[in-house]
């Protein structure tokens, strides 16, 4: 059987198509960390005596570097996150073929289909289609059936990696977990962490034991308040009702007073309130901070789909990818070997497949890997009508139809 190949593995010099992807799904932690926040603030266009935008008090809640401890093993860590680097990579031992026959099922789902159930498949298919003519699928003359499965062999490698960096929060009283000569914090890959659910992305966020320092609050100098920067100390700002005119056009072309500021044009600062003064974001007017260390861990999976399919099934090659099948191997371990069975296509491109997964990204660690086998129904039935040879393909689990050279077509629709 001469084959056509997707992907994209290294060494893998076959023509095709692959899909490969990665799937990342950043979920929101238990934290959100003040320092994460780095947006200008909340500031009214039409604020008078304010020009332009002025930054927010959280960019500034932040203590400089020099001034955090130096803590064994994290020597190098700032506010923003950085790799921790994975653990060395375990090649998994080789596995026989005797190890592998248990997880290789044969299918007997595969059903044998007639003349008259594809032609009844095929009217069913025009019926759908805007042709709207059945009349060629029901006098056709079927001259020829074929069954020619395809294969598609899927790859899921499930990683773990993990990111560090400096965080801050408003302290409001409770103990903390400072850090002590005598309990040193763990090293990145010595947390632990729940048990994810494997081939689903996800994220958490765990703070590091033993790395909380407690500092005065870097935006306020400790104070809790400061000048209010949404209305540069006015209190006040521009109605954005009436724009500062204090008077709103009716719907009877009269102008009359807006009723969101009583005429005066003005409002009190959505942030100060009037008064200013506003409590410091960075400490939540407390005064002090939180800093510590957090590391976030992150769970990607990588997939790649590689198909097999026959020379007369090329045309329907794209097809097959998204095609349903029945599954006829399948092996979950932390780390999968080449599939062992009699296709000798499907274990070269299992092969260079898992060789590319171990080396996906340097910073991430393999937790588990999954490799599925599918075989897919593919019936190729050539036919003549009115003395024009053509023919349709049935594949998959549904019956789906390809039928480019369905004749009688009455729209401008092409069938697909």
């Amino acid at each position: 059987m001469s084959c056509n190949r997707r992907s994209s593995a290294p060494g893998l010099k076959f023509t095709g198509r692959r899909r490969s992807s990665a799937t990342y799904v950043v979920a929101a932690g238990r934290r959100c960390s003040l320092s994460t926040y780095t947006t200008t603030s909340r500031v009214r266009s039409n604020s008078k005596g304010l020009l332009g935008f002025v930054e927010d008090d959280i960019d500034f809640c932040n203590p400089p570097l020099d001034e955090m401890p130096k803590i064994a093993g994290y020597e190098d860590v700032t506010f923003e996150p950085c790799a921790a680097l994975s653990p060395a990579l375990q090649i998994a031992t080789e596995v026989s073929t005797e190890d592998q026959k248990d997880t290789y099922i044969k299918s007997t789902k595969n059903e044998t289909l007639s003349e008259n159930d594809l032609r009844k498949i095929l009217i069913r298919h025009a019926e759908s289609k805007c042709a709207n003519d059945k009349r060629a699928a029901a006098e056709m003359k079927v001259t020829k059936i074929n069954y020619q499965p395809g294969y598609k062999y899927r790859l899921e490698t499930f990683t773990e990696s993990r990111q560090v960096s400096w965080n801050s929060e408003p302290y409001t009283g409770g103990p903390l977990d400072e850090v002590s000569e005598s309990s040193p914090a763990p090293s990145p890959w010595e947390i632990e962490r729940p048990r994810p659910q494997l081939f689903q992305a996800s994220s958490l966020t765990i703070d590091v034991p033993h790395t909380d320092v407690l500092m005065t609050c870097p935006s306020c100098g400790g104070v809790g308040s400061k000048r209010c920067s949404a209305c540069a100390t006015l209190g006040w700002e521009r109605c954005s009702f009436c724009f500062g005119d204090g008077q709103k056009i009716s719907l009877q072309g009269q102008k009359d007073r807006c009723f969101r500021c009583l005429g005066t044009g003005r409002k009190k600062c959505w942030k100060c309130n009037g008064d200013t003064i506003a409590v410091c974001r960075g400490c939540g007017g407390t005064g002090q901070i939180r800093c510590f260390i957090a590391i976030t861990i992150t769970w990607n999976n990588y997939s790649d789909v590689h198909i097999i399919d026959s020379p007369d099934a090329e045309v329907i090659e794209e097809k097959l990818e998204y095609a349903d099948g029945y599954i006829i191997f399948q092996e979950e371990k932390p780390m999968v070997t080449p599939v062992m069975i009699p296709e000798s296509d499907l274990h070269t491109v299992s092969s260079l497949l898992i060789e590319k997964h171990q080396n996906l990204l340097p910073n991430e660690k393999i937790i588990s890997q999954r490799h599925t086998i599918y075989t897919i129904p593919v019936y190729c039935a050539t036919y003549e009508w009115n003395g024009n040879p053509g023919r349709f393909f049935v594949y998959g689990i549904k019956k789906k139809v390809f039928a480019p050279d369905y004749p009688q077509k009455i729209c401008c629709c092409i069938i697909s």
